[in-house]
Formats: structure tokens, C-alpha cells, sequence
């Protein structure tokens, strides 16, 4: 199309400058000016923008974009106000929308509006609710009527700050499609839904949708055909639905099930294949997009011939006999493309595929696409399936007051105590949740925290219950008992020092509630205190045992930490692994008061067990100083040595030594093995043995996040054309196979049964393996070729990495088993191999044991877990084992330690109504240990703080990546890896920011694995599972 010219920078500075003056007005709180509107609706999305996936970096740009991004970043910082979180997600939300956000061409929204006004007038028909589920800055929303009420959702923050501040009438909300259950909107259904709506591979998580199967939990692994879905069940019978999306609904085949949704519950108005020039203005990006609009009819019988089409999709064949990408039959009919002429070409993913063009002006095509719809609306929309849209009246025989007819009904309602739902204005303690009980105003009720979005601050809702008296005295009662344990429970777990006034204040509640109303156990305190989303915790206050019930361990002593005594005199070995992981680090105070030795004393009797570490000035255990990389060690302590002096030189003297003695010897060059693609040779030497290969500079750069190796000459090289290539693979190509030690598949096409089907080409892949071996066996040659500098390189570098580790010994015998019993064995003491593997893991805090079967390993746990819980090394061990022999471990760990408290829950506890229940009696008692299956250990919730961290390394690496591709100026010859790499950003960033929002949004998530207080882990039978 002519005129469509697209300008980066203006659209980044018109689009900072809109992001700015939302913010300005939201912070104020006043309604945009006339001239501040101008600025807001010239925001046009970060689509096609790819510099700012380089913000707040140095990637090389013009002056002017990069002082553009500046103030960007400038802009928000200012919004984020110190808030990193806050910041980074405005940041990640604007470089996931560089690839997906190209807004609609004005002309097309106006098209669209017109018509669907239009018929809604001309049929005399209401529109009462209007959603635009992807709205940017609210394009479609002028397809409303004057008193239609109208929402809008948009996901990206800074676009949601725009639209929030552009469209003041319109119920914005900055959050995904997918929240809209909820969310507080007057209308469940809506009469139209239209917008320019996302597109890609991106999951997207919708309960519902999870539950209801086919074709709905189907549609949550891609974007856009869960917006068709959704907004299908969503709309009012004989609505319409007007979406622009990517031609891959239509085309793709295994977007079929989606259109057979679509045709069986709706009628189809239009479907127009737009130009494929249609983003140039906006997003300066061509890409393929289609007009559907939809008329919903959920009963329809029959499908018309134009439907049954838009079900298939079809190929075609060039003169060169090459294929095209699938297409949609339907826009084989007349007036189903919006064009003056159509070709066969690459798309923007090199795909071969018919493309369509429009060469004429804005004006032209704008009348032309009014014309289609015309026809089209005239055609297919059906009135009568509109039903039931009339204006409410009010009821007949209802009385109005003097009120109703001066419309200030609502200055009677003022005298009246609001008793309904309302805000919760009342302090709340750190650890309220969702769901709390609460006594507010004198009613009993729940609170539920929320926002209306990123931007806002967070509210809490008091929503009432309706109790009798007896109730309502029994929640004054049992909430002080509540309060009590959480002030307790809280404090103690972030002070990790014993609380005894916090104790007694619970104990005296809490028998206080029992004396009145009876134990926590009795059915009716147990169901008013199951109305409170914290009542699970506090009710395990309380245990059953063999039919009575008895306090939990909490109402005696911590579980939160372990109580040291200190009178209890240690042996200096017990007491150093003791101090080792309970304060994680040798403590020098603790050794001397738990032996009852002076710290000189204690350093000559642990001599050879711990050493002295010049870099931390402390010292540390011989199994952390003495293993490990101790090449790196022993350089580094080294060089301490000049500037100490005294006691703290000679210390470090010793440790050195004692590095330099366990040191591996040298292996020399003639005894490493190199192969090609060894990831710890530097891509420099491969570099060098490319060009010595290809006779012309190469560059080679590796991605660790997903192991692979580009390749790139600069400049002709007859050797990679000619004598190193085979089957249309350079010797380029071959030679980045050749690092991987990979080989190409390459397939011919033959004749089978009247159809020409591809196969592997077996005879053209063995001979492209020959060139690929040729290559892996010079550069051997090639290596030991070269001068002895780089030679010694290469071994210094190889020694360094692999040859510098040494693993420790481990001696157990020493060792005493307090409480082990061998009664019911028969045996009566433990091997010498399980001693050694039991003090290995109370010195590291851990290991594995890779024993033959019948070598003792669950002995092993056992003892092992006893051991670090009795010594202070760990608060909860935690065994788990399969499903088939854990009973097995249980029962060993019982006839060994007959009196430990052990917690061996069944298979019932673990169902979905027990479970919760489960988890506060793992937090609030001191087990000995605990043993679970596999199973059960899975069905523990993770915290999604560790998820948070998890994710957000997984997306720096990924970021890394990209910008070394972008770096390296590869990008254009790899195009597939960097697709892949954006996407996985895409989704990375789509999936952090909701996490992040939902860690927001909630004060408290319950029990987790973090807050269980468990934290060793022993794994029976590690191997079968991905731990």
C-alpha cells in the first residue's frame, strides 16, 4: 500500500512520551486534557521496535535511539519508583511485546465500527456490553454505542497504563484475557467482542479451560486460538465477534478443531484475507493477518458451503514443482481478500506461501473494505437470533417513592449501616491471607485482598457470613487463640530465639477456648474453624493420639529451629559437624562452649580437620578446604601469605601445604584424548581451525543455553564450497555439524502408491557423515600441528578444569549411634562402609551413596537422618522412597530407633481433604524424621519465591544469548535459533510476569515445602525420578 512508510525512532519517542503522560495523569488522578489525549493516542506498541530488547544496556545504536531509549528508561524508573520488581516487570512486558504487538491500521478499525453501528441501528437492536479482550490502547472500543458499558483488557503494563488514561469510560483492566473470571464487571456476556488479538505459541493458563477437555484445554497451548475460544463462550446469542488475527487459525491443520468450534457455534459474517503489507505503517513488519467476523448461534443445524471450505485447507504447486505452506480453501471463494493482486513468495519465516498485495491508496482500500462488509453483513447477519435486547423497565406493582422520581434514592440509603460487602478498613497483621476469618463492625465474615492492577495499591474486602449467637461468641474465642499462634509461630521462625511469653499467651488462649467450648476436635468448633482459610494451621495445634488428643509440640518448644543445650558437653569431632551445619560455617565460640575447651585448645584437637582460610579469615572444615577445585584454592590462599603475619600467617601455611599435597599430578599433552566440540576448548582455537580449513576468517560463538554452535565466514572460500560440501551443505554447515558430531537428515522425494512421499536419503546422508568425519579427523592433526605454546595452553586450561578436583576421604569409625538399637536386627553394629558413608553426610550436610543392593543404604537414611537431628545438624529430615518399599524403610527406622518420633503418613492423608491438614502437623510438631512416597513428596506445594528465582535465571540466560547472537551479527544467518531463543523469552517473560502478580496479589499462599521447616531431603531410589 502506498504511503504506509514506518519511522523506529518516532514511533519509540511518540510511544515514551504517551507512556509518560498516562502516568502523569494516573498519578494525579484527574481525567487527560484534550492535548494530553493527542499525545496518548499516538502510542503505537513496541512492535517491530527490536531495540529495546537492549535497554538499560550498551549495545551499539544511533545517538538518537539510544538517548530515545534513555529516556525510556528514565520514564520507567520514575513509574516503578524504586520498586526492582516493579521496574523489571514494566521492562520485561514491553521487550515480550517487540514480536507480537503490531496495532491495527485506523482505516480497518473504522471500517469494522461503521458497519457493526450501523447494523445494529438499522435493525433497531441494543448493545448493552462491548469487550475488546486485547485492546492496546482501546482501538476497537469506538465499535461501541453511546451508552454501551464497555471493558478492556491489555496485558502489557505500559500499554495498560496508556489505555487506562485514554479511555476513562471504558473498565480497563491491565491483566490477561484469561483473568476475566476475576475480575468485578457488570457483564458476564457481552453483545460484540472485537480486537486486533495476540498471536504464537504462547501457553496460556486458564483453570476452566483445563478442566473442560477438547477442544478447550486444546486451545491453551496457543495464544490465539484460545482468544476464539474464550471469547465464543463469552459472547450473547447473535453477537458478533470481530477479530484480526495471524493467518495460522485458518491455515494451519492443526488449528482445524478450533474452526470446527467456530462454524458449529457461530455463523460466519466475513472472512478476509488482508494484505500482507497491512502492519508496514503501524509496525513496520509484514505479516500475514485475516478479518473474521462471527455471529454466534450455539443450536445451528447446518453449515454452508463457505463454512465446510473454511474447515479445509489445501497446498499448492509452483511451476518448479516446489509446495506451498497451507492455506485456507475459504479464501479461495470471491470477495474473501482484500487485494489488487496476489503472488507466491516467502513469508517473514521464509516459508514459501501466497501473498497478497494492495497497490492503491488508504482511501481506496478503506472502500473497498467498507463494501465487503456491506455485502457481507447484508448476506449473513440474522437479526433474530439478537432476541431479548429491550430496555429494562421496572416491575410492575413496584411502589417509587418521592426518591425514585427525583433520582436520589440513594440519600435514603445513607442512614442505613452498610452490612453488605464492603472495604476492610482494619489493621492486618503480615501473616492474614485470603479467606481469613475476621470480625469487622460486628459481623463475622472473610477478607479478600485485591487490586484493580499493577499499578494500584493493593485493598482488602470484607465479605460477611451469616452465624448464629453461638457461633459469633465461639469466633470471639477462638480468634485470640489464632492470633496467639501466628505472633508465636512468626516469631519465633524469623528470630530463630525461643519466645516463652508469646508460648504462654497461646496456652492460655487456647485452653481458655477449650474450657468453654470444648477441644478444636468436637464437630462444632471444627466447622467454624474450617471457615477460616487459616483455621487448617491453627487447628494442628491440637493432635489425636491413639484416640485422645493432646497439644502440639508448638505449645511446648520451638519447631521452627532446634534448641541447642549447651550444658550437654560434645566430643571436638560431634561438636565441629554439629556446628558445621547448624550455623553453616565452623563457629569458634560454639566449639569452645559446647566442648568446654578454649579455642586454642580446640584448634590443636581438631588439627587435620579444619584449616584456616586467609580470603574469609575463619576456618573451615578439611572436606570444604581440601576438595573441591584446590588448584584455584591454593593459588589464591597463596597469595595471602605476604601480607599476614603471626598466627594467622603460619595458619594459612599450613593450609597451603595441605592444598598442595592433595593436589592431582600434571597430565601431560600426550595423554588427553581432544575431540572436536569439546565445549571447554575455546572457540578461538576452533576459529583458528576453520580458517586454516576455509583459508578466510571465520568466527565461531557458542550458546550454552541451548548447546549450540554458530559458525560464519567472512568472505568466499572455494574450500567450503567445493571441497568440504556435499548435498547442499557448505562446508559452513558442515563443519558446525561437525562440532555438534551430528549429521543432517536429508530426505528425496520418491513414488509410492501414485504419490510422491519423502524419505531419507540414506546414500546422500552417509556420504554428507564422510565429509563431517573428514573434518573431526584433521583437526586432530591440526592440533598436534601447532606450537608448543598453544599445546601447553590447552593442557593448562584441561588440568584446570577437570584435573584440579579431588574428592575427600571419609573415616566413621570413631563415631557412637546414641539411641540406635539392634534388638530387632541381626546384627549388632553397622559395616565400616555404612559408618564412613553415614559421617560423609553429617560432615557435607549430604552426598550419595551409589551402593549395590543389600549394601545397607537404608540403614544408611536411617541413622544417618537420626544422627544430624539429634546432633542439631538438621530440624525435619525427610526420607523419601517408592511406593513399593517404603514401608520398608519405615519399618527399619522404627526398629532402630524404636522412641523417635517418626511421621509415616498413609495414602488417605494425602488426599485433596486431608492433605492440608498433613502439612501444618508436618510444621508444627519436632518428627525425628518423616518418610513419603515419590508421589507424595510431588504433591507438596513449591514456594513460589524458588520458582520466581528459577525462572528469572532461566530468562537471563536466554536474554544472554540473544544479545550475543545480536552481538556477533549471526542473527540474519540463524534465524531458526533465534526464533526459538525469542520465543522461549517470550514465554518466559509472559509466565514470570504472572507469577510475579500472583505473588503479589496474595498476602499469604499457606503451607509450602519452604515454611514446613523441612530441609534435608534423603532420596531412596534417587535415579528413577528427576530430582
Amino acid at each position: 500500500m502506498k504511503n504506509m512508510n514506518y519511522n523506529k525512532l518516532q514511533a519509540l519517542a511518540a510511544n515514551t512520551a504517551a507512556i509518560e503522560t498516562a502516568y502523569r495523569v494516573r498519578n494525579e488522578k484527574r481525567t487527560a486534557t484534550a492535548a494530553e489525549r493527542e499525545t496518548l493516542s499516538l502510542y503505537s506498541g513496541f512492535g517491530g521496535i527490536k531495540e529495546v530488547l537492549d535497554l538499560g544496556t550498551n549495545a551499539p545504536m544511533s545517538d538518537k535511539m539510544k538517548q530515545t531509549l534513555d529516556h525510556l528508561v528514565c520514564v520507567l524508573q520514575a513509574i516503578a519508583q524504586d520498586d526492582e520488581t516493579l521496574y523489571r516487570e514494566l521492562v520485561d512486558s514491553i521487550k515480550a511485546s517487540v514480536l507480537t504487538a503490531f496495532y491495527t491500521p485506523k482505516f480497518l478499525i473504522e471500517a469494522v465500527t461503521d458497519q457493526i453501528r450501523a447494523t445494529f441501528q438499522a435493525n433497531g437492536l441494543l448493545m448493552k456490553s462491548f469487550l475488546e479482550p486485547s485492546a492496546g490502547i482501546g482501538g476497537f472500543l469506538p465499535v461501541s454505542m453511546p451508552d454501551t458499558y464497555k471493558a478492556a483488557f491489555e496485558k502489557d503494563l505500559a500499554t495498560g497504563l496508556v489505555l487506562s488514561a485514554l479511555q476513562p469510560d471504558t473498565k480497563a483492566v491491565i491483566g490477561g484475557f484469561e483473568t476475566i473470571k476475576a475480575q468485578e464487571l457488570e457483564y458476564d456476556t457481552f453483545d460484540v467482542i472485537a480486537s486486533n488479538i495476540p498471536f504464537g505459541t504462547i501457553n496460556v493458563f486458564d483453570a476452566d479451560f483445563e478442566r473442560r477437555g477438547t477442544p478447550y484445554k486444546q486451545s491453551l497451548k496457543a495464544i490465539h486460538n484460545y482468544f476464539f475460544i474464550k471469547a465464543m463462550e463469552l459472547l450473547n446469542e447473535g453477537g458478533l465477534l470481530a477479530f484480526i488475527t495471524s493467518r495460522g487459525v485458518a491455515d494451519s491443520p492443526s488449528n482445524r478443531f478450533v474452526r470446527d468450534y467456530l462454524v458449529h457455534h457461530a455463523h460466519i459474517i466475513t472472512a478476509l484475507r488482508l494484505p500482507d503489507t497491512l502492519f508496514m505503517q503501524t509496525g513496520g513488519i509484514e505479516v500475514g493477518s485475516d478479518l473474521i467476523i462471527l455471529q454466534k448461534d450455539s443450536h445451528k443445524q447446518n453449515l454452508t458451503t463457505r463454512e465446510r471450505l473454511f474447515l479445509e485447507t489445501c497446498r499448492e504447486r509452483t511451476s518448479q514443482g516446489l509446495e506451498t505452506e497451507h492455506a485456507n480453501k475459504a479464501f479461495s471463494l470471491p470477495q474473501s481478500t482484500l487485494s489488487t493482486g496476489t503472488t507466491i513468495g516467502t513469508n517473514q519465516f521464509g516459508k514459501l506461501v501466497r501473498k497478497y498485495e494492495w497497490n492503491g491508496t488508504e482511501e481506496a482500500i478503506h472502500q473497498r473494505l467498507a463494501e465487503i462488509l456491506r455485502a457481507n453483513f447484508t448476506h449473513y447477519f440474522k437479526p433474530s437470533l439478537f432476541g431479548g435486547q429491550k430496555q429494562a423497565q421496572p416491575q410492575q406493582g413496584a411502589m417509587l417513592s418521592l426518591f425514585d422520581l427525583f433520582g436520589e434514592a440513594t440519600a435514603a440509603a445513607q442512614y442505613k449501616p452498610n452490612t453488605g460487602k464492603r472495604p476492610y478498613t482494619d489493621e492486618m497483621p503480615g501473616w492474614m491471607k485470603d479467606g481469613a476469618l475476621v470480625l469487622f463492625e460486628g459481623q463475622l465474615g472473610t477478607i479478600q485482598s485485591r487490586r484493580t492492577d499493577r499499578f494500584s495499591e493493593m485493598t482488602a474486602w470484607f465479605n460477611p457470613i451469616k452465624v448464629n449467637g453461638a457461633d459469633m461468641e465461639r469466633a470471639k474465642d477462638y480468634l485470640p487463640v489464632r492470633k496467639a499462634y501466628f505472633e508465636l509461630s512468626e516469631s519465633e521462625a524469623e528470630t530463630r530465639e525461643e519466645q516463652p511469653m508469646l508460648r504462654e499467651r497461646l496456652n492460655e488462649a487456647y485452653d481458655a477456648f477449650v474450657s468453654k467450648w470444648g477441644n478444636f476436635h468436637t464437630d462444632g468448633n471444627k466447622e467454624l474453624i474450617m471457615l477460616d482459610s487459616l483455621g487448617l494451621e491453627v487447628y494442628s495445634i491440637e493432635m489425636q493420639v491413639r484416640g485422645e488428643v493432646v497439644k502440639s509440640d508448638i505449645m511446648r518448644e520451638p519447631v521452627a529451629f532446634k534448641k541447642i543445650d549447651t550444658s550437654v558437653r560434645l566430643a571436638p569431632m560431634e561438636a565441629l559437624a554439629s556446628s558445621l551445619n547448624y550455623y553453616g560455617r565452623v563457629d569458634m565460640v560454639y566449639l569452645a562452649q559446647s566442648t568446654g575447651c578454649s579455642e586454642s585448645e580446640v584448634i590443636e584437637a581438631l588439627e587435620g580437620e579444619m584449616f584456616y582460610n586467609p580470603e574469609t579469615s575463619a576456618w573451615e572444615e578439611k572436606g570444604r578446604i581440601l576438595a573441591g577445585n584446590v588448584v584455584e584454592k591454593c593459588k589464591a590462599f597463596a597469595g595471602h601469605i605476604h601480607s599476614l603475619a603471626g598466627q594467622a600467617r603460619a595458619w594459612t601455611e599450613k593450609t597451603v601445604r595441605a592444598l598442595e599435597e592433595v593436589t592431582p599430578e600434571l597430565i601431560p599433552y600426550e595423554e588427553l584424548d581432544f575431540n572436536m566440540g569439546e565445549r571447554w576448548i575455546p572457540t578461538e582455537v576452533y576459529a583458528d581451525f576453520a580458517e586454516y580449513l576455509f583459508d578466510v576468517k571465520v568466527d565461531v560463538v557458542y550458546f550454552d543455553v541451548n548447546d549450540t554452535y554458530v559458525i560464519s565466514l567472512h568472505g568466499y572460500s572455494p574450500a567450503a564450497y567445493n571441497i568440504y560440501a556435499s548435498h547442499g551443505y557448505t562446508g559452513e554447515k558442515l563443519f558446525a555439524h561437525a562440532l555438534h558430531d551430528t549429521i543432517p537428515e536429508i530426505k528425496k522425494e520418491v513414488m509410492r502408491g501414485g504419490e510422491w512421499v519423502k524419505v531419507p536419503d540414506e546414500e546422500a546422508m552417509q556420504e554428507v557423515a564422510t565429509k563431517i568425519q573428514e573434518i573431526r579427523g584433521k583437526f586432530n592433526a591440526w592440533l598436534d600441528s601447532r606450537p608448543i605454546a598453544v599445546r601447553d595452553e590447552l593442557v593448562r586450561l584441561y588440568n584446570e578444569r577437570f584435573n584440579c578436583y579431588v574428592r575427600p576421604s571419609y573415616d566413621g569409625s570413631a563415631q557412637t549411634f546414641p539411641r540406635l538399637s539392634f534388638a530387632q536386627f541381626p546384627y549388632d553394629d553397622l559395616y565400616p562402609s555404612q559408618k564412613d558413608a553415614i559421617w560423609m553426610i553429617k560432615q557435607n550436610g549430604g552426598g550419595v551413596c551409589w551402593h549395590e543392593v543389600g549394601a545397607g543404604k537404608t540403614m544408611v537414611m536411617c541413622v544417618a537422618a537420626y544422627e544430624m537431628k539429634r546432633l542439631g545438624l538438621v530440624q525435619k529430615p525427610l526420607i523419601i522412597g517408592l511406593k513399593a518399599n517404603v514401608h520398608e524403610i519405615a519399618d527399619c527406622f522404627r526398629k532402630a530407633y524404636p522412641s523417635a518420633k517418626l511421621l509415616y503418613p498413609g495414602k488417605e492423608d494425602f488426599t485433596p481433604a486431608n492433605r492440608e491438614e498433613l502439612f501444618s502437623k508436618i510444621k508444627n510438631n519436632n518428627w525425628d524424621c518423616i518418610i513419603l512416597t515419590h508421589d507424595q513428596f510431588a504433591k507438596i506445594p513449591q514456594s513460589e519465591q524458588t520458582m520466581l528465582r528459577i525462572m528469572q535465571q532461566e530468562l537471563d540466560d536466554v536474554e544472554r544469548s540473544l544479545q550475543v547472537l545480536e552481538e556477533s551479527g549471526m542473527g540474519w544467518r540463524n534465524r531458526r535459533m533465534q526464533k526459538a531463543l525469542e520465543k522461549r523469552q517470550e514465554n518466559l517473560s509472559a509466565n514470570l510476569l504472572s507469577l510475579k502478580t500472583r505473588i503479589e496479589e496474595k498476602k499469604d499462599g499457606g503451607i509450602d515445602f519452604h515454611t514446613m521447616g523441612i530441609d534435608h531431603i534423603f532420596v531412596d531410589e534417587s535415579h528413577y525420578q528427576n530430582f
